[in-house]
């Protein structure tokens, strides 16, 4: 894992290629980006956001989770809507317009909104999702699908990991 592979394919899977700048100018390879901090982030990569800094470790920790090697059960789950904790931003955004919420899928560019955060992070949660999507409050009938859809999807998730 070089630092290119790391600044411009890794940083798009989990969905912050705003950041591959900074990730190059300071070659960050696989090496490096094992043993990144927060700390490190923020002051050395300029990363102040700190759901940024979440997204980023959490895509560090599924790679150590699968070995490094996510391409396998990537490939399992691109057309079906299943493993979403291996799926890229790319992914997500993908299953949004697949569950009929097209016209909020764009706002999921450059959010940090990958698998990993959606099945790790326990702070993520329907309302998370709904305000990265930019579904407003009013529009209930909009995030009680969201809901119905996170729940079949993430409940999978959870069956898949404890059993693997």
């Amino acid at each position: 894992m070089d630092h290119h592979w790391v600044a411009k394919a890794w940083l798009s899977d989990v969905g912050l290629p705003q950041y591959s700048q900074a990730f190059h100018t300071h070659l960050v390879d696989g090496r490096m980006l094992n043993s990144l901090t927060r700390r490190d982030l923020e002051r050395h990569l300029n990363i102040t956001k700190k759901f940024h800094q979440v997204s980023l470790l959490l895509g560090i920790e599924l790679l150590h989770l699968l070995n490094f090697d996510k391409e396998a059960r990537r490939i399992q789950c691109e057309h079906q809507n299943v493993d979403p904790l291996v799926w890229t931003s790319h992914r997500v955004i993908k299953w949004i317009r697949d569950i009929d919420l097209k016209e909020f899928a764009e706002s999921l560019l450059n959010s940090g909104v990958h698998g990993a955060v959606m099945v790790l992070d326990p702070t993520f949660n329907t309302d998370t999702m709904a305000t990265a999507l930019g579904i407003p409050s009013s529009k209930q009938m909009v995030r009680r699908h969201l809901v119905e859809e996170m729940k079949t999807l993430i409940g999978t998730a959870s069956l898949h990991c404890s059993s693997t």
